[in-house]
């Protein structure tokens, strides 16, 4: 039997490290009977933080779900990361939620952080709410963190829970609603009542400025998803002061599953029908060893049952029969035999399906929901195993990591014949070389990739070598004379036979040609290609008996690189476009680092979130910013990102080109 979408809660906890997040769903878990005693993060006990890692940094580093009955709904609480580099597992949880609750220390500011996960909320229509945490703290200020949240979040922000005190005081909290003296009650009502579409109601408002208990009940949840209005409530989920009073609103006002309504990319609307075909989304991925790949899926319209076979975007033809339908309670899981619209179930077993896909059932259409895109990662390593037998294994287990996460990518990289794994920071890849260690029993060194550097020339020249060798019998022997030429931009390599009169035979020609392309693709002063060059061979010599394909391959390709070396060869860097996001304040700091100490060049400058986010757009030499993300860091507290695409490839000054050849360089000593 599926739970009613009005009886279902589905509540995401967002918000920057150390904030209580994790505590307070410890807390809340516990009072809806998910869990027989009250975790904590501290004393390794919490049912969200599982992972050995999360244990040992004593921080959220992947979504959690919490799932229980209670007072005949269904709860799933979802425990996001705070720190911003694990943006999949944060945005899962805004998509699956219907309520995203911004979890704030009170004695700590409202972060950039905090600020774009409650837009993100916005921007996917769910309704929020904000939870201050710590005001037992010495120098808190309830009053003064108001007016700082109504600063970033707008005038929408209105207490609904207040404290008795700041400070070590602080004691016991009450309902707005019910301190007829305090200034924020009828506030609160005016912001419930902006979204109000009955008339009736809304003429009662006006003739009496009040809200009974069953008009708010009515009006909250509808006001919530509208964005009228961000409730502020406050607790201490470390004692449980204000946890139970949390939990009431979120019961009385939290919006059910059939207030949140999904779209298909036309506009259509998605209703929650149980008996309608399945419409469903995985929107996060998790191993486990004893399981193996666990899917993590909202269920919009339809009923999955635990003995269907379903169908994603890659194999929509060929189903899979799931190998389990259950809800997760941390890291137990609970057998259900059947899940409806609003449910958050997941399942086991079924390999062609992977995050962000929609699915349904063998032989229906897949409707596609599209979850947001995600940043792409831009921190990058180059990764090798440290001995024989985790060579054998490292590429499936990167590739099962690869699978879990959508911001952590493999490439193998065919210029520097390296493989590089990317990632959101240097935590976040630090997390991945734990898991490879923990769960794979794979060991690995990382180090900065090497830059793809390609080469060119800027003057006409000419080349020559004789190969000429005798050690008895048949010898070889092959002379080639060529011109180097540079070619225009984007022309590649251009390789033309003007040999007149038969000094090298017609037979022989390809082979020359030959030894020049893999010159070409292997580099001349690095491991770089030749690019925008254009070879002429006019002229050359052979012997009846000597010469061969072979003579004249290694002839062309030492003659060529003659020529290349007197044709002031340069080295061209890749150049990327960039765009930072940073708070205001650090944005000085930004553009002269950028300027200064990266060869970088701004080319635009803009603002958002009212003038408090500085977007800067730049250039910039892909060597100059391998460790960016690590000053931007430092630069902006942890609140600025970027990304960046490599758009072309430009010449590398002098100096640098010194320095790259002084670690890079060939050396020739076969001429």
């Amino acid at each position: 039997m599926t739970i009613a979408p009005a009886n279902i809660r589905n509540i995401a906890f967002v918000g920057h490290p150390s904030a209580g997040k994790t505590t307070l769903v410890d807390a809340l878990a516990h009072l809806v009977g998910a869990s027989p005693r009250k975790g904590s993060v501290s004393d390794k006990t919490s049912i969200c933080d599982t992972e050995p890692e999360e244990q040992e940094k004593q921080h959220s580093l992947h979504m959690a779900v919490v799932s229980a009955m209670w007072h005949d709904e269904l709860w799933t609480f979802m425990d996001s990361p705070g720190y911003p580099e694990f943006v999949a597992e944060t945005n899962g949880a805004l998509f699956g939620a219907d309520l995203v609750v911004g979890v704030i220390s009170a004695s700590g500011a409202v972060t950039f952080n905090l600020r774009k996960k409650m837009e993100a909320a916005a921007d996917l229509g769910r309704g929020r709410a904000l939870v201050v945490t710590h005001l037992d703290a010495e120098n808190t200020d309830f009053d003064e963190l108001v007016d700082d949240l109504r600063g970033v979040f707008g005038q929408t922000c209105v207490p609904y829970l207040l404290p008795d005190a700041s400070g070590p005081r602080f004691s016991s909290v009450r309902r707005t609603m019910q301190d007829p003296e305090s200034p924020w009650r009828q506030t609160l009502m005016d912001e419930v009542m902006d979204s109000c579409e009955d008339e009736e109601l809304m003429a009662n408002y006006l003739e009496t400025q009040e809200i009974d208990d069953a008009a708010m009940h009515k009006l909250l949840p509808h006001a919530l998803v509208a964005g009228t209005v961000i409730p502020i409530l406050v607790c201490n989920p470390n004692t449980g002061l204000g946890v139970k009073e949390v939990l009431e609103f979120f019961e009385h006002y939290a919006p059910g599953a059939d207030e949140i309504h999904f779209k298909t990319p036309d506009g259509t609307e998605v209703k929650p029908d149980p008996a309608g075909e399945l419409v469903a989304t995985v929107f996060n991925v998790k191993s486990d060893p004893h399981v193996g790949k666990i899917c993590l899926a909202r269920i919009y319209r339809g009923t999955l049952q635990a003995s269907a076979s379903i169908v994603g975007p890659k194999t929509p033809d060929k189903g899979e029969k799931l190998g389990g339908l259950f809800r997760l309670v941390g890291k137990k899981r609970e057998p259900v035999e059947a899940a409806g619209p609003g449910e958050i179930v997941a399942f086991s077993k079924v390999e062609s399906i992977g995050f962000g896909h929609n699915f349904t059932t063998v032989g229906k259409n897949i409707v596609h929901v599209d979850m947001p895109p995600l940043a792409k990662p831009m921190v990058t390593l180059a990764v090798e195993p440290k001995s024989r037998a985790d060579e054998q294994k490292i590429g499936e287990a990167l590739h099962k990591l690869e699978a879990e996460d959508p911001t952590f990518k493999i490439e193998h990289v065919a210029s520097t014949h390296e493989m590089v794994m990317h990632g959101m920071s240097d935590l976040h890849l630090q997390i991945v070389e734990s898991r490879l260690k923990r769960r794979y029993g794979v060991e690995i060194n990382t180090r900065l990739p090497r830059i793809a550097y390609k080469e060119t020339v800027l003057k006409p020249s000419e080349g020559h070598h004789r190969h000429k060798k005798q050690s008895g019998g048949r010898g070889q022997f092959g002379e080639c004379f060529l011109r180097v030429k540079p070619a225009p931009a984007g022309s590649g390599f251009v390789f033309s036979d003007m040999v007149v009169g038969g000094s090298i035979p017609r037979n022989l020609i390809p082979a020359v040609e030959k030894g020049i392309r893999e010159v070409v693709a292997q580099g001349v002063l690095t491991n770089g290609e030749v690019v925008d060059v254009e070879v002429e061979l006019y002229d050359g010599k052979f012997h009846d008996v000597d010469s061969d394909e072979a003579s004249f391959k290694i002839a062309g390709a030492r003659a060529f690189r003659d020529g290349f070396t007197k044709a002031h060869p340069v080295l061209l860097e890749p150049i990327v476009e960039m765009e930072v996001h940073a708070p205001t304040h650090a944005a000085g700091t930004i553009f002269s680092d950028i300027t200064s100490h990266r060869r970088g060049h701004v080319t635009d400058q803009d603002t958002e979130a009212d003038g408090n986010v500085t977007i800067i757009r730049c250039t910039a030499p892909l060597s100059s910013i391998l460790t960016y993300h690590r000053d931007l860091k430092s630069q902006t507290a942890g609140e600025g990102s970027f990304s960046m695409k490599v758009t072309h490839f430009a010449q590398v000054p002098a100096g640098e080109q010194q320095k790259v050849l002084a670690q890079y360089g060939k050396h020739h000593d076969d001429e």
